[in-house]
Formats: structure tokens, C-alpha cells, sequence
């Protein structure tokens, strides 16, 4: 089964479990709720009577937002529960069930296309970076978000006595073993468990690979910005919120269609 079959089956499958921690707030889920949503609401800024397009848009969390900002939204993702989920969360804006490979809108539909948190489902970025240019309007923007370069060049190490995740020198103080860790280089597929039994398989893909690609597509990147969390982190998870206003877990790439 190829990832993009696997995505559709486990949001399909698993899609209710899934937007039910994010709307209890589960530990897991806060990252999506203080971290990217806000950033990237932010990064769109003012969109009233713009036209536009999210992609993997899941229950429309995002596309909310946007309505109240005043953009005309449409929708798109691969999973049928989450568009079930976004019609009655956004029942006045244009879902469809589709492919980020083959977008079923006509050429130049839209001022902003919006990806979060979803281009990481895809291996080959080219087809897919060349359909959102192609419903694009000459001159607006494409946002999507990734985890940040930063963030994919940790690593973690564990044994019976010391575990950790970061990038850099450490010692073990009971062994007094060095520990080196980072990996900035390496490209590849990576799982992870979001509610149980939904494993959900990712690509992690350097800045560079992604502004090459970017840029193969009649993109121009024009802005990076890293996510920073609101306040509201804070109060449930201090830790968390303490680490990620030091260093970002996601970025938002920012590119202009040539």
C-alpha cells in the first residue's frame, strides 16, 4: 500500500479519535492547537474576499478561521470522515474528497493556497508543488508548514538510566559516557502514532530538497517563519512552552508563483 493510500485509510478509519483529542486538548494535540494554527493564521494575515484553497484540510480547523478573516474557502483532503467532519464544522464552504496530486479546480481559481501540516505525506513534492501552481493566481502565495529544519535534526538516545532528545554534546553523568546527538543530513520515511492503532507515515525532507523543489515548481520562496506559541500553551503544558519559545518545532514556508 502506497502512503497515500495508507494517510487516507487512517484518517478514514480514525479521523473521530483523532479531531476528538484535538478538541479536548489532549497533551499530544497541543502543539497543533498553540503552535501551528495561531502561526499560521497569522503568517496568512488579512485575506478578506480573497480566494482560498486548503489542502489537506482536514476538519476544516484552519478554514474556520479563515471564514472569519472574510476569504471565500474551499477545501480539499484525502479522507472522507475528515470532510464529513469539516462540512459540519464549515457547512457553506466547498469541500471536496481528492488527491493533492490531481486538484479538481480549474487553473488560476485562487489568490492563497494553504497546506498545514501535510506536504510531509508526500515523497515526490514536484507533481504535487506543480497542481498548487497551477490553481494559483500568477503572483500570490503558496503557505505551507513542515516541521521545522531545526526540530528534524534531533535525535533521541535512551538506555536504562539516561534518555534524551536534542541536537548537540551531552554527557552521561552516571556512565560518563559522550553522547552525540543531530541528524541534519539524512531524508527518509517516519512514523508515528497519533491515537491508537493510527500510525501514520510521514516524509522528513531537508530545507534544501524543499527549496529545490520549490523552486523547480515556478516558486519563489519569499518569507520563512518559524512558529511560535501563544500564551495559552503555557497553561497546559509550562515545560513544553518554555522549550518551543527557545527553538521552533514547526516552520511555514512562504512562496510566491512567479
Amino acid at each position: 500500500m502506497n502512503i497515500e493510500k495508507h494517510t487516507k485509510k487512517m484518517y478514514d478509519t480514525y479521523g473521530k479519535k483523532y479531531q476528538k483529542t484535538r478538541e479536548e486538548k489532549h497533551l499530544s494535540r497541543l502543539y497543533n492547537e498553540f503552535l501551528e494554527v495561531p502561526s499560521m493564521i497569522k503568517a496568512v494575515g488579512k485575506i478578506r474576499n480573497k480566494s482560498l484553497l486548503d489542502i489537506g484540510c482536514g476538519a476544516g480547523i484552519h478554514i474556520k478561521h479563515y471564514l472569519k478573516s472574510g476569504a471565500k474557502c474551499s477545501g480539499i483532503d484525502l479522507s472522507k470522515t475528515m470532510i464529513t467532519l469539516a462540512k459540519q464544522n464549515c457547512p457553506n464552504v466547498d469541500f471536496k474528497i481528492g488527491s493533492m496530486n490531481k486538484l479538481p479546480f480549474k487553473d488560476a481559481s485562487f489568490d492563497i493556497v494553504t497546506a498545514s501540516l501535510s506536504m510531509h505525506y508526500i515523497d515526490n513534492l514536484n507533481p504535487v508543488l506543480k497542481e498548487i501552481n497551477r490553481v494559483l493566481k500568477t503572483g500570490w502565495l503558496f503557505y505551507y508548514s513542515d516541521e521545522s529544519p531545526i526540530a528534524s535534526t534531533r535525535e533521541r538516545y535512551e538506555d536504562d538510566d539516561f534518555k534524551i532528545v536534542g541536537i548537540g554534546k551531552f554527557i552521561d553523568k552516571k556512565s560518563g559516557k559522550t553522547i552525540v546527538l543531530g541528524n541534519s543530513m539524512n531524508e527518509g520515511l517516519v512514523e508515528r502514532e497519533m491515537v491508537p492503532g493510527m500510525i501514520i507515515k510521514s516524509y522528513k525532507k531537508t530545507f534544501r530538497t524543499q527549496l529545490q523543489e520549490l523552486t523547480k515548481a515556478n516558486f519563489e520562496l519569499v518569507d520563512f517563519i518559524d512558529c511560535k506559541p501563544i500564551s495559552d500553551f503555557k497553561k497546559y503544558n509550562p515545560d513544553s512552552y518554555k522549550v518551543y519559545t527557545k527553538f521552533p518545532l514547526f516552520s511555514i514556508y512562504v512562496s510566491k508563483k512567479k
